[in-house]
């Protein structure tokens, strides 16, 4: 007998693999309109899910399979048959080419509710389905703060732009409806600073704060600069009107950007509080989406005589606390609890608020320590908080605010803090990054009484 002749191995489809029509029936968690079809691999044929990028429900399209991706396969749209009444025209010329935006094809109202499910889903699968939802908080185009700009020289030409969708090429931007006035017309000038300065296929990573008073700038630079351009790049801060220009030399042996021209000291305000973040900090991404945390955060932690700040960041959360409340912020970065350290100290808050550096994933808050707290905030990468939240579990904490940007890894971890005894008593979404997958949330929870 001969043996079952084995499907070949799923990577990418050829150019000639006939195309399917199909009808989507639901968008996805990346922003890909889902559908399935008979696919044929090798001498095997099978029903599989199909990712079609830019494709909306209910939309009937003609598609072309590209590659695997998990249980499914990517799909590129070749033609939109019938279009969904939800389809609008995108706001901008590079979408479907820059990897930035993924559903500026969707009315408004869809897209919001859209974005509030994926947070419903995922407690959902987590079995949480009973846990409020809130209305999402949203967000306003001309809002976003940072941005992380490519500059790179692809043939003859320097590139100034933004990741392709799902590509490391360098799509060359000449509007952005997301990002900051401010923020985006620093892309030209940058350009020009660099033109005839880099080799082919070297590239600078330009990442850019807007601030209180005015940019902060980071380059990533692919060597350190000698005199000559050291002195053009203080003279482009001028020029520019920058608060900060940094710079941070590929495979440099020390972590911390070198300042090259100070115009001002660099000030963001949380609440009352003013301080100088290091360079490149993260922040977050809009002023309005920002001001929706800490709002839910203080509301979380009213009345609170101690709060332990977790993943403080350079104090977006525990500076902007109202009241008397002692508050402990720990960090992993040496920098970033400087800042919080400094800004405290002049803001006159006295011993109110501490600082702590710890790797929070190899050494969380637990037993003990946890004690004196009446309330802790967190807000975590988008790995989560697996090993705190299993410590807060086994804690007496009353109160928990999470803070998250990434649904996922929140559901588990509310799944550990419900199961140790906590309700989850709402959770508000949050959109800071317009017309993207990426969606913030602010989760209360209270321990049950025994």
């Amino acid at each position: 007998m001969r043996p079952a002749q084995r499907p070949a191995a799923r990577r990418g489809y050829p150019a000639n693999t006939p195309l399917l029509d199909v009808v989507v029936t639901r968008l996805g968690g990346r922003g890909d309109g889902l559908a399935e079809a008979e696919i044929k691999t090798g001498y095997v044929s099978e029903t599989r899910p199909l990712f079609i990028p830019f494709a909306l429900p209910g939309e009937r399209v003609r598609v072309r399979p590209v590659s695997d991706r998990g249980e499914g396969v990517v799909c590129d749209l070749v033609e939109l048959v019938e279009a969904a009444p939800d389809r609008v025209d995108p706001a901008c010329t590079h979408f479907m080419t820059c990897g930035g935006c993924a559903v500026q094809h969707l009315e408004a109202g869809a897209y919001q509710s859209w974005k509030r499910d994926q947070v419903v889903q995922y407690l959902g699968r987590a079995g949480l389905a009973d846990v409020p939802v809130a209305a999402l908080r949203t967000c306003a185009p001309a809002a976003r703060r940072r941005a992380d700009f490519v500059l790179r020289v692809v043939g003859r030409k320097l590139v100034a732009g933004f990741h392709e969708r799902g590509s490391n090429r360098i799509v060359e931007i000449s509007e952005c409806p997301v990002l900051r006035p401010a923020v985006f017309a620093l892309m030209a000038p940058l350009r020009q600073l660099f033109e005839g300065m880099l080799e082919q296929g070297q590239s600078v990573d330009c990442v850019v704060n807007e601030l209180d008073n005015g940019l902060d700038l980071l380059l990533r630079l692919p060597d350190h600069p000698d005199l000559d351009f050291r002195e053009r790049l203080a003279a482009f801060a001028d020029d520019q009107d920058l608060t900060r220009l940094s710079y941070h030399a590929e495979g440099d042996s020390l972590p911390e950007a070198v300042p090259l021209a100070q115009r001002r000291t660099p000030v963001i305000t949380f609440g009352t509080v003013s301080v100088a973040p290091p360079p490149g900090a993260f922040l977050q991404a809009t002023a309005a989406g920002e001001a929706a945390i800490q709002e839910l955060v203080r509301a979380g932690t009213d009345g609170a005589r101690a709060v332990l700040d977790l993943y403080a960041g350079c104090g977006t959360l525990c500076l902007a606390l109202d009241g008397t409340a002692e508050r402990l912020a720990v960090e992993g970065d040496d920098g970033l609890l400087a800042a919080i350290r400094t800004g405290a100290d002049v803001a006159r808050l006295g011993g109110r608020v501490r600082t702590e550096k710890r790797d929070l994933t190899q050494r969380p808050f637990a037993g003990k320590e946890l004690a004196k707290f009446d309330a802790v905030v967190l807000d975590p990468p988008r790995a989560g908080a697996r090993e705190q939240a299993a410590a807060l579990a086994e804690s007496k904490v009353q109160r928990i605010v999470y803070v998250s940007c990434n649904p996922a890894t929140f559901a588990r971890d509310a799944r550990t803090l419900v199961d140790g005894g906590y309700d989850c008593l709402q959770v508000t979404p949050i959109d800071q990054f317009l017309w993207t997958p990426h969606i913030e949330l602010v989760a209360h929870f209270t321990r049950r009484a025994p």
